[in-house]
């Protein structure tokens, strides 16, 4: 019976890859190249921009959503600095409960919130609503967790000084855990792209709806394949930035975050090459920053 199975698995294999088109592949993957700067003009540059905008504003609020429950959790927790088991246990099943919800099924049950707060349940702005509740939850475990890596020492230290709890709060646990803060929102706020490409399929625009628009409605795979290759392409710089800010973060070296504002604005000169106007800025920009580096590198 395995080998029947396995037989029937390499057979549909050998029909997959007969049917494939190598010379229609090559055309396509020419056509997506040929065709980038015309497509990214019309279409893809807005929806970049409203995948941006969207994973930004959602990560920002749910992370102001997430500050309490996190400190919460981190205080009540064992050897947190108030420990309350029973109150810890309460917020700890909520936060999981909140987790564990499907997210594009909370993206629905919560659009008729986007129309309160937003005035519509249909865009870019009606999908922050969801999309920073629905992090928010991911957002205070991570809290969590940094406050729980810092040394007791530190602490011990603050209260024998006689430092009150909101001074070791947020001038001790929350500078120390400052570099495990910006590891854990690199990762939110990459999840949080995939997120908003989710939200594509109920019209919250960007990357997502093109991908779905275009990609999976009209079989158009040059526009899917551009779609990918930009997602990814922005999943990887939000990981190099985030990088960059933790090691500065950690060795405090402001070297690094230059670097950084560099590389985005160097990504922002290749995907606007072909608009000679707007990249006049971007261009004078870099030249700026990459002066400061040099400065920075003989210093």
């Amino acid at each position: 019976m395995g080998g029947g199975l396995m037989g029937e698995f390499f057979a549909r294999i050998r029909e997959f890859f007969s049917e494939i088109s190598w010379q229609g592949m090559k055309e396509t993957l020419v056509a997506s190249i040929t065709n980038f700067s015309q497509n990214y003009d019309l279409i893809l540059k807005q929806a970049l921009n409203e995948t941006i905008y969207m994973s930004l504003m959602s990560v920002f609020v749910g992370f102001l959503l997430a500050i309490i429950p996190g400190i919460l959790l981190a205080i009540w927790g064992r050897d947190g600095i108030r420990e309350n088991p029973f109150a810890y246990s309460v917020l700890d099943f909520i936060t999981n409960i909140l987790r564990a919800f499907p997210f594009l099924i909370l993206i629905i049950v919560l659009l008729p919130l986007s129309k309160i707060v937003v005035g519509t349940s249909i865009g870019t702005d009606a999908v922050i609503t969801p999309l920073s509740i629905g992090i928010a939850p991911y957002l205070a475990k991570m809290l969590e967790s940094a406050f729980k890596e810092i040394d007791k020492g530190v602490i011990e230290a603050a209260k024998s000084y006689g430092a009150s709890d909101t001074q070791i709060i947020f001038k001790v646990i929350f500078v120390e855990a400052l570099p495990n803060i910006i590891s854990g929102l690199t990762l939110t706020l990459i999840f949080t792209i995939g997120f908003s490409a989710l939200a594509g399929t109920i019209g919250g625009g960007g990357l997502g709806d093109v991908a779905i628009r275009y990609g999976y409605e009209r079989f158009d795979s040059v526009m899917m394949i551009q779609t990918v290759v930009i997602l990814l392409i922005l999943v990887q710089m939000v990981q190099i930035l985030g990088n960059l800010f933790y090691t500065w973060a950690k060795d405090c070296k402001e070297i690094y975050i230059i670097i950084g504002i560099i590389l985005i604005d160097l990504s922002k000169i290749i995907f606007d090459f072909y608009n000679q106007e707007s990249i006049i800025f971007e261009v004078l920009l870099g030249i700026f920053l990459s002066l400061i580096l040099v400065f920075k590198f003989k210093k």
